[in-house]
């Protein structure tokens, strides 16, 4: 176990291998430990991987997957800053600083050491699996922990649980409190394995112009109005290997009269199975704004064919968008192999 005096001095004096907020705790090889769910980032210059983590872990690829070790330096493991471990490691540095105060040099480090420390005060939240994090340009693993906050119904002035920016967040479950669950507001984004215990406003809502959201494995349950709210234009929404519980009104929706709305939008869905109901249809897209739907390997639990190209519930349906305050949405019906609902009857599987 790396003792807290090392620590310190690590964290001291390569602050720039940890993100905003964080404090240094081991470096690469190293074992060290840290409280029940604690979310630790690993890495170097400004390049970090996050899990979740309690009790002892060696710092390195082992814990951290294959591939996660930044090239050029040594690799660093850190905790937000205010986690127990993490405070006595500074206050061991505080006294470290306050001995050797009479060299300018020491002075000066005193300064820098005590202006990171304000920094992080103020951004604790970011890249970490507590509920209103902002996770940008990295990789959080939360280990399977459950999280939440509140939920106020179908507003949709809700908060998201989660704020995406060209960013990974993995392997959590989310409680009915889900607020307004994942946004994704820049770049490209993806939630691999995340469980919607009991949906509140959406699951997740696709924010990021020109951007690819990506829902990769997990589950979401009780999406009484849309699963998925797509909003951002020139974008796209990928569904893979995903699975619905209970009743559910729609699996995807492109917006249909939000505030300068327009497209077009793309979903891609590929082996996704509904296993509750859908009172509405599983894709809704705006035809008028180019939006378009690739389904492939789609599996509907007591689906039943009113028709060779008609369902129920529906598959995909055409909407003609609008602008908010300009009117109504009208729905053109359901369709099969047209330029916007690119899926054939034999896409879809009964069970």
């Amino acid at each position: 176990m790396l003792g807290l005096t090392a620590l310190a001095s690590i964290g001291a004096a390569q602050a720039a291998n940890r993100p905003a907020g964080y404090v240094t705790i081991c470096s690469e090889g190293k074992t060290c430990s840290v409280p029940a769910n604690t979310s630790v980032a690993y890495g170097r210059a400004d390049k970090f991987t996050y899990k979740t983590l309690s009790g002892s872990f060696v710092c390195g690829e082992v814990t951290f997957g294959t591939g996660t070790k930044v090239a050029g330096g040594t690799n660093e493991c850190s905790v937000p800053s205010g986690t127990s471990s993490a405070s006595s490691a500074s206050s061991v540095a505080s006294s470290a600083a306050a001995s050797s105060s009479a060299t300018a040099s020491s002075a000066a480090s005193s300064s820098k050491a005590s202006s990171a420390a304000s920094s992080a005060a103020s951004s604790v939240a970011t890249n970490t699996c507590a509920p209103g994090s902002t996770i940008e340009n990295a990789t959080v693993d939360c280990g399977g922990i459950t999280v939440g906050t509140s939920c106020n119904g179908g507003s949709e002035s809700q908060q998201p649980l989660f704020t995406l920016k060209n960013a990974t967040i993995k392997n959590v479950r989310i409680n009915a409190n889900a607020a307004d669950g994942i946004h994704c507001v820049s770049g490209n984004c993806r939630a691999e394995n995340v469980v919607w215990e009991d949906v509140c406003e959406d699951a997740a809502t696709n924010k990021s112009e020109g951007g690819t959201f990506t829902i990769s494995g997990g589950s979401a349950n009780a999406a009484q109005d849309k699963t998925f709210q797509h909003n951002s234009k020139n974008s796209t929404f990928v569904i893979e290997n995903f699975n619905t519980y209970g009743a559910v009104g729609k699996l995807w929706r492109s917006c249909g009269d939000c505030t300068s709305n327009g497209g077009p939008r793309y979903v891609q869905i590929n082996n996704v199975t509904i296993n509750g109901t859908i009172s509405s249809t599983v894709v809704g897209l705006n035809r008028n704004y180019g939006d378009k739907a690739t389904i492939r390997n789609l599996k509907v639990k007591g689906l039943v064919w009113t028709s060779a190209i008609t369902s129920k519930p529906r598959i995909c349906e055409e909407w003609k968008g609008i602008e908010k305050g300009n009117g109504s949405t009208e729905k053109y019906g359901e369709f099969f192999n047209t330029a916007y609902c690119d899926v054939s009857p034999s896409d879809v599987t009964s069970f």
